[in-house]
């Protein structure tokens, strides 16, 4: 009997009201915010990552006639590994790990999307540049640097459902 009304005495301790619940999901959903603005690079250390890499695809689609363009690519390239080093280091020193490879499905999801975004910008840039469309190397530069850098800061964690715009 004694075991029956510690039961029902702990169910009733157990519930929850509405409000409570609410400020908890609330207190939840400030709490990922805010990890993603921690998670977040700065905008000078965004910039430079960012820039970096569409120098690299305006470089690789300039390279067309055995110019000088391809140390572009080079100088682009290392200046990029060295800003993601120190982006991977800055986060260690605050405290958490970066994600390289997705946890769960919505982040391969978007990984995978992303990549294939990126892909289909260097590949087209590259393509079109070496057929006489001289424009597509800079168009393909600045639409990768705006893409890596708002994919950057608004979606820091790389989950699409996490970031700045989404709709629940």
């Amino acid at each position: 009997m004694e075991t029956n009304e510690r039961l029902i005495m702990y169910n009733q301790d157990a519930k929850t009201t509405v409000a409570e619940a609410k400020s908890t999901l609330q207190s939840l959903d400030s709490i990922e915010y805010e990890t993603d603005i921690l998670m977040r690079a700065p905008l000078w250390l965004n910039f430079i990552i960012s820039f970096s890499y569409g120098m690299g695809i305006f470089s690789w689609a300039s390279t067309r006639n055995d110019n000088l363009w391809i140390l572009g690519v080079f100088l682009s390239a290392g200046l990029f590994a060295l800003a993601v080093g120190f982006y991977f280091y800055r986060s260690r020193l605050l405290g958490f790990k970066p994600k390289a490879v997705p946890k769960g499905g919505r982040e391969l999801v978007f990984g995978l999307l992303l990549a294939t975004f990126f892909g289909a910008v260097t590949t087209l840039t590259r393509m079109f540049s070496v057929n006489d469309v001289l424009w597509a190397s800079y168009a393909g530069g600045v639409i990768a640097t705006f893409a890596l850098a708002f994919t950057m800061h608004y979606y820091p964690s790389g989950d699409y459902k996490k970031g700045k715009y989404h709709n629940d």
